[in-house]
C-alpha cells in the first residue's frame, strides 16, 4: 500500500505582505527555507523517505523539496514518471505535475489583500460558491477539477499492481491546491473551502480508498504561521 503525503511550500516575501501569489514564480525567503528544513525533520522523524515526489513547477515548491530532502542528505533529480520508475540511483525522482500549480488569480495577483476590491475579497474568501473569476483567473470549479484529476491518478496507480503501489509519495504544492485536495478528501462543500487553515510547510497524509466516499486525510504537521522564532 502506498503512503501519500501533501506538502505546502515554505514562506515567501509575498506571504509576508499578504498578496495573492497565484502563478507568480516567487522564491522562498530565509524563513521559508528554514521552514522547509523543519518539514524535512518532520519527515525524517516519521521515517518518511520519498520514493518519488510530484511537484508544482513553481520555484517556491521546488526549493521546498530541495531544502526538506537536504535534512536526510538527499537531493531531487527531475524526471518523467517513466524514468522515475526505473531509476536506480541515490537521488529522489521529482516529477513536475501541472495539476499541482497554484490557483491563478488573474489580474489581482500581486495586489496586497488590503487593497483588493471589497466585492472581490468578500466573495472570494467568504462566499466561494458565488465567486466569479476576474479576467485571467481560474475558477474554483476548474481548480477542483484538476485536484480531482490528480487524486484519481494517484488512486488508480497506487492500487495493488499499479505503477506506484507500495511507494512513498510526496506531493509538493500550494495553499490553494491543498485546500482543494482537503475539500475533496474530507467530502466538504465549496462554501467550506477556506475553513481549514493550511499554513506554510504543513504536511497532510492522504488515505485513498477504493471508493471516493471513503477517502480521508489528516495533518501530520500543522506548519508555520511565520511568527515563530526559528
Amino acid at each position: 500500500m502506498a503512503d501519500i503525503y501533501f506538502l505546502r511550500h515554505g514562506q515567501t516575501d509575498m506571504n509576508i505582505t499578504h498578496m495573492l501569489q497565484g502563478r507568480t514564480n516567487t522564491d522562498l525567503n530565509d524563513r521559508g527555507r528554514r521552514q522547509a528544513r523543519s518539514a524535512g525533520k518532520a519527515l525524517q522523524r516519521d521515517g518518511i523517505v520519498p520514493d518519488i515526489i510530484f511537484a508544482s513547477p513553481l520555484n517556491r515548491v521546488r526549493e521546498t523539496t530541495e531544502e526538506a530532502l537536504s535534512v536526510q542528505g538527499l537531493e531531487p533529480i527531475d524526471m518523467t514518471v517513466g524514468e522515475a520508475l526505473v531509476y536506480q540511483g541515490e537521488k529522489i525522482p521529482r516529477v513536475t505535475d501541472q495539476r499541482l500549480i497554484e490557483m491563478s488569480f488573474g489580474e489581482v495577483e500581486g495586489i496586497p489583500m488590503s487593497e483588493l476590491p471589497d466585492d472581490f475579497a468578500g466573495i472570494f474568501f467568504d462566499d466561494p460558491a458565488n465567486y466569479e473569476p476576474v479576467p485571467g483567473a481560474e475558477s474554483y470549479h476548474e481548480l477542483l477539477k484538476r485536484c480531482r484529476s490528480f487524486i484519481e491518478y494517484l488512486r488508480e496507480n497506487t492500487r495493488p499492481g499499479g505503477i506506484l503501489a507500495d511507494k512513498t509519495i510526496v506531493c509538493a504544492t500550494h495553499g490553494g491546491v491543498l485546500h482543494g485536495i482537503l475539500l475533496l478528501l474530507w467530502h466538504r462543500d465549496l462554501e467550506d473551502f477556506w475553513k481549514q487553515q493550511v499554513l506554510n510547510c504543513a504536511i497532510v497524509k492522504a488515505e485513498l480508498a477504493d471508493r471516493q466516499e471513503d477517502d480521508t486525510a489528516e495533518f501530520i504537521e500543522d506548519g508555520f504561521t511565520g511568527e515563530e522564532k526559528m
